[in-house]
């Protein structure tokens, strides 16, 4: 397992064109980000802009998150109710997947059940991903009671629903705060893990700020045969930029 920095979290104060050379500076080779662009349909010249970013700093991009709406009012996901967002959405991430070669791209579903349209879209969306070698991911959340997918469980059931290019994001802190076991659930299907973050609870902090046995759950992510990436996804200690 290697380490990977979010930039957009880890950054919040940073603009964005600039996050990737700030995590450069800070020693980091590997990062993913969040959906970089205030829309879904963002310009050509807005693409090519994130995309001289990440290259002009010198990382890799090895995941991005899809648009999921207006996350700051609580929109988390427009697979099932906003299909040409989804759609422009999911051009422009494998585009970019394509120039930078990130083959990882998180899906938020949308709050409430996940109807049969949006998992039909979802399975239409991962075999487009899937034809040229990505995968769309599914993450459990936190601090959502009605977002559908909690648990590592909720998230294997719905890539089993959706079929070939879809895997699962186990964010360690999210099934922590979910009140998940996270020991059982590595145990069970870590193996099968797509992609890991991890930050430390309470307080969505950076490790060893928190109480979560981190160190442990690595130790047995690798034990179980987990070789993916580990993303550090957490928020900036008081006082970091």
């Amino acid at each position: 397992m290697s380490l990977a920095v979010n930039v957009s979290i880890r950054y919040p104060d940073v603009p964005v064109l600039e996050r990737p050379a700030r995590a450069r500076a800070d020693g980091f080779t590997v990062v993913e980000s969040w959906w970089p662009f205030p829309t879904a349909g963002p310009a050509a010249a807005e693409v090519d802009a994130f995309c001289s970013s990440v290259t002009d700093a010198g990382v890799e991009l090895i995941a991005m998150n899809l648009f999921g709406g207006d996350m700051a009012a609580g929109e988390r996901g427009i697979v099932g109710d906003r299909p040409a967002e989804f759609a422009d959405s999911l051009a422009v991430g494998l585009e970019i997947g394509r120039r930078l070669g990130a083959r990882m791209h998180n899906t938020l579903v949308g709050r409430g059940p996940v109807s049969d349209v949006a998992v039909e879209r979802l399975a239409e969306a991962c075999a487009t991903a899937a034809a040229q070698g990505s995968v769309l991911l599914i993450e459990p959340l936190s601090a959502m009671a009605d977002y559908p997918v909690l648990t590592t469980n909720d998230a294997f059931a719905l890539v089993e629903r959706v079929g070939v290019g879809a895997g699962v994001l186990a964010d360690l802190y999210h099934l922590a705060v979910n009140g998940e076991d996270v020991d059982a659930a590595i145990a069970a299907r870590g193996a099968e893990f797509t992609h890991a973050q991890i930050a430390d609870a309470p307080g969505r902090g950076a490790p060893g700020t928190g109480s979560l046995p981190l160190a442990r759950w690595l130790r047995s992510l690798r034990a179980v045969g987990y070789e993916g990436w580990v993303a550090l996804e957490h928020v900036p200690a008081a006082g970091e930029h």
